[in-house]
This record gives C-alpha cells, structure tokens and sequence, in this order.
C-alpha cells in the first residue's frame, strides 16, 4: 500500500554559507521564493537530532511552485558539518537541472563561486542533448542539461539494489515507472572520472508533478565512493526529499508497515514565525537517503502543494 503523499515538494541540501550558495543558484537560474528561519533552536528528534537551528530559502525555477523546490539550508544549531558524499555513494548523489543556455550558465557559475566538474558532453540518456556536471562551493554536485526553460527536472540516487529501490518508490511511495530498467553509462568525461562506468538504471514520475527521480546502480564502483550509511541531518550536500500530504500519521503508519523506521514519531516543526506549524516525518529510504513527509494546510501560503 502506497502512503497517501500528494506530491514531491522540495529536495534539501545543505550548505556552510547561505547567502554564497543562494549566489550560486541564482547563477543557474533558480530564485529566492520563501525563508525559512525559526527565530530560536527547537527540539530536533525529528531530524535526529538533540536541538536544531536553521535560515534556509526555497528556490524555484521557471515553473515555480508547480515544480520541485530546492530547499537550500544553513545549519545553525549544530553547525553543518562533513563533506558532500563522493560519487557513486549510496544515496542522494545529484539534482539535475535543464537550462536554456548551456554555456552562459557554465560561464556564471564558475563566477559565482561554484565550479565545472566535466563536460559539456552528450547526455547518456538523450544523445540530442548537452549536459555538464557543475558544484556549489560546498562541492554538492549537479547536472545541467539543455532545455527550454530553468527547470528542477529530477533527482538522482545511488542504489545499492537497484531493483529494491525501484519496488519501494513504486510500491511504498508511490511513484510511476517510466519503462523498465535498463543498462547504460556514466561519461567519464561528465563526472571527472579517468574511465566510463557501467550503470543500471530507471527512472520514476511523481504523479503529482512533473518531478522525476532517476535510480541508478554503479556496477563498476568509481574511486573514492563511500559505504552505505545514514548521513547526519547537518552534513554539507543532499540530505532529504520531500513529499507533502494531507495526513502524515496515516503515512507514517503505512512506512512503519514496510519495516522502515523513522528518526522519531510524527512531530511538530516551526519553519519560521511567520509561517504555521507543520507536521514532520523523517525516515531513511531504501539506499539510505532521507526521505521526509510534511503534512501542509490551505493556510500554510508558499509552503502548501
């Protein structure tokens, strides 16, 4: 049985400097749409923590809040900590974004303070395509692609078991197949790597948006990829996906159900004075990577689905 989630909300990573990495984003196109800045630390279980403290921007591209939501935080209290996970680390490894203007984009973000990791090459998937590999100046990687407009177009996880993952965002979250998996490569030339790597992958629809979430298996491991483990909420890089829904305990009932076991029960959660109380579920997916559910109201203004 599915959870009940409406919708992929937002991806999260997390930063050291907020106003830097917001610098860096804007250089791909993204915009500041909501803060959210809890004006005291708060109790933290949810997230696995003791206390936490955060300033954060949601940042959107052309599609605004029809589209996913870059949720991009500074920790407070702890203070952020660790390094982005490695390449081909179980987990959360990328966002992808399309851009309009390739090369324009390459050029501003290694002026903002990111850098240029590899490419532009053809896109593995889509030959007619340019992609380049980029990262903030935490090192959190993504992936642009050529397209018509400035789009949060998907994100990419590291799986450990391909077929595993793919079963769990099918059968648990609910997610929509895009064809079976299929055997493939990462460019050695897009991850600044000194060989291509095979792959497995699929790629999966969030029925509620035009939001994907590419899987991929590394069947040849590339250098300096790291075990599968729970990564802090406060460490640098992707931590977390969202979905919004209507009733989080009735979900949270359903993940307990898989065998899946949250950080904390579903629990109260400030965003910002400004904003209403939510209501959170964080727990760790089937490679390890965070997922959350954030149960939203009519009143809860750009932070609802």
């Amino acid at each position: 049985m599915a959870i009940g989630a409406r919708r992929i909300y937002h991806v999260n990573s997390n930063c050291s400097d907020l106003p830097r990495a917001v610098r860096c984003y804007e250089a791909l196109g993204l915009k500041r749409v909501t803060r959210t800045v809890p004006s005291r630390p708060q109790p933290g279980a949810a997230f696995g923590l003791d206390e936490v403290a955060w300033d954060a921007w949601m940042m959107h591209g052309d599609d605004g809040q029809a589209g996913l939501a870059l949720d991009l935080l500074e920790w407070r209290v702890p203070g952020p900590t660790g390094t982005p996970a490695p390449v081909g680390t179980p987990g959360f490894d990328r966002l992808v974004v399309t851009v309009p203007d390739l090369d324009r984009v390459l050029a501003a973000i290694s002026a903002a303070g990111g850098a240029v990791v590899g490419g532009p090459v053809p896109d593995p998937v889509d030959l007619a395509l340019r992609t380049a590999m980029v990262c903030d100046p935490d090192g959190v990687r993504a992936q642009l692609v050529e397209g018509n407009s400035t789009t949060l177009a998907r994100v990419v996880i590291t799986c450990t078991d391909l077929e595993r993952a793919f079963a769990y965002y099918r059968d648990v979250m609910g997610l929509l197949p895009e064809g079976a998996a299929v055997n493939g490569h990462e460019p050695a030339a897009l991850h600044g790597l000194t060989a291509d790597a095979a792959v497995r992958r699929a790629r999966m629809r969030d029925g509620g948006s035009p939001f994907v979430v590419e899987l991929v298996q590394w069947l040849d491991a590339p250098p300096g990829a790291a075990n599968a483990h729970v990564r802090a909420a406060n460490e640098l890089g992707l931590f977390r996906m969202a979905w919004s829904t209507d009733d989080c305990a009735r979900d949270e009932a359903i993940v307990r159900a898989t065998g899946s076991l949250p950080f904390a029960p579903t629990g109260s959660l400030s965003v910002g004075d400004d904003l209403p109380r939510l209501h959170v579920l964080f727990w760790p997916g089937p490679s390890d990577e965070c997922l959350e559910l954030i149960e939203v109201t009519t009143a809860s203004g750009a932070l609802s689905a």
